[in-house]
């Protein structure tokens, strides 16, 4: 049920992450600066929403405990902004559209934080073991992916399909208003059994003392976080590794169409390995964190699958990949996704865990329980990075002199070169400054169980000033 929700989450990566700037740059043709412009700043504005929602939702005293209240006011929001945001008014200009672009996407980081935000920090406090998270923290990987598969499907497979008209379906303006209400629906249906199935575990959960929070105690409970080592280790780090993660977001549509020429159906094909991929992931996640401890664990991980996120367009650049249409470019580019997909996912499972255990380690040294900051500040580092790898694509596009409504057949073969070039050199490099800075990373097995003491003699302590003298 935790895992469940972070089908929204897989399905808007997948669409907003993977087309929207295709759609609003080439079908309704806002320039693609713009279109970057505007989806980089709604992720550096949302990021800074996110401290609100954590810090209220680590503070706050209701029926439904702390996070409840927000994951459920998120369900509507959600379903309507992420509808309006496919289906701009008819005849707008284009600046009309960079507007409207960017107020609906907008309100619907916002209203997608506010299930993240206090969804994900459930998790430290339903699994505080250094394995059992990664396990759990396998689940909601896996049924992330699994979310996405479903989106890329539902777009992709059934309302991207290929036309006469349009022999490349992505093109196809025409589907992408009911793709929208479908995926909405998804998002919406998932969140609300998530909620109801986690609805239980509220009354177990930690209740905070009363206290009123003041800006400046928030600021200084920030920088205490930031004041922890092997956080800005996991900050630095994880923004390394999010920029390249977030430029082939942005940039796969661009290859799959204009580089290898595949139709829709081949892209959905490409997309939905995830299902596979995902809980094959969720088990090599566990089984390589129990051998190797998760940092080292982390670092195999993420190295082999960087061989086969670049491998299809480094053949491609070396004029050895078969060309558009022939019979073993499909079957090489699956498997390719499929054996990235895999180690991808398991090595952000294993990541992920990693930060999580930073709460305790903080927790340990201030006595202050505070999931939802310690992994707001960490997602904030990985909005704005994730929000400058948003308005890069479109700086690489116009680069390289990227045509607006360009057809396959008839571009020019030096700009995908170009482009593709760049984006190699640029995701291996920091990909590799990111596989540096892990390596500092020192919480181990042995440190979590020492922090793990460290709160239980706290609690302890705690509980016997509590008792009075006549008790």
């Amino acid at each position: 049920m935790f895992g469940l929700g972070s089908v929204e989450d897989g399905s808007q990566l997948i669409v907003v992450g993977g087309i929207l700037l295709l759609y609003y740059s080439q079908i309704l043709g806002v320039p693609v600066r713009l279109v970057s412009l505007a989806l980089g700043v709604s992720l550096f504005v949302d990021a800074f929403f996110d401290l609100l929602v954590a810090q209220i939702s680590d503070n706050l005293r209701s029926r439904l405990g702390r996070r409840h209240p927000f994951m459920y006011a998120s369900i509507l929001p959600v379903g309507i902004s992420f509808i309006a945001l496919w289906t701009p008014p008819a005849g707008l200009t284009s600046n009309q559209l960079f507007v409207w672009l960017f107020v609906t996407v907008t309100i619907f980081r916002f209203s997608h934080s506010l299930y993240m935000v206090p969804s994900g920090a459930l998790l430290p406090e339903i699994a505080q073991g250094y394995h059992d998270r990664t396990q759990m923290f396998g689940f909601r990987y896996t049924l992330g992916a699994v979310g996405g598969a479903i989106a890329a499907i539902l777009a992709y497979g059934v309302f991207l399909r290929k036309t006469p008209e349009f022999p490349q379906g992505q093109l196809n303006p025409a589907g992408y208003p009911p793709m929208a209400v479908a995926v909405a629906i998804l998002m919406m249906t998932t969140n609300l059994i998530s909620n109801v199935g986690t609805h239980s575990r509220i009354s177990q959960l930690y209740r905070p003392p009363r206290r009123r929070v003041r800006l400046a105690e928030v600021a200084g409970e920030v920088i205490t976080i930031f004041a922890n080592r092997n956080f800005r280790i996991a900050v630095l780090g994880g923004i390394l590794a999010a920029v390249p993660t977030a430029l082939a977001a942005g940039l796969s549509i661009y290859f799959n169409t204009f580089i290898f020429g595949l139709p829709s159906r081949s892209v959905a094909m490409l997309v939905a390995t995830q299902a596979i991929s995902a809980p094959i992931g969720f088990a090599l996640a566990a089984a390589v964190s129990i051998r190797l401890q998760k940092r080292q664990g982390y670092l195999a991980l993420y190295g082999a699958s960087l061989v086969f996120v670049h491998g299809p367009l480094v053949l491609w650049l070396a004029g050895l990949m078969p060309g558009s249409g022939e019979p073993l470019l499909l079957p090489i580019l699956i498997l390719a996704h499929a054996f990235a997909g895999v180690l991808g996912i398991a090595a952000s499972i294993v990541n992920t865990s990693m930060i999580a255990d930073v709460v305790e380690e903080n927790q340990a040294k201030t006595a202050r329980r505070s999931e939802g900051l310690v992994l707001f500040s960490d997602r904030l580092m990985l909005k704005l990075a994730n929000g400058l790898a948003t308005i890069l694509p479109g700086l690489m596009l116009a680069l390289v002199h990227f045509p607006v409504g360009a057809e396959p057949a008839s571009l020019d073969p030096a700009v995908m070169r170009d482009l593709a070039l760049i984006y190699v050199g640029l995701s291996l490099a920091l990909s590799a400054c990111a596989m540096l800075t892990w390596r500092l990373f020192r919480i181990d097995l042995a440190a979590h169980e020492r922090n793990l003491a460290t709160i239980a003699a706290q609690e302890t302590q705690g509980s016997s000033m509590d008792i009075s003298p006549n008790s």
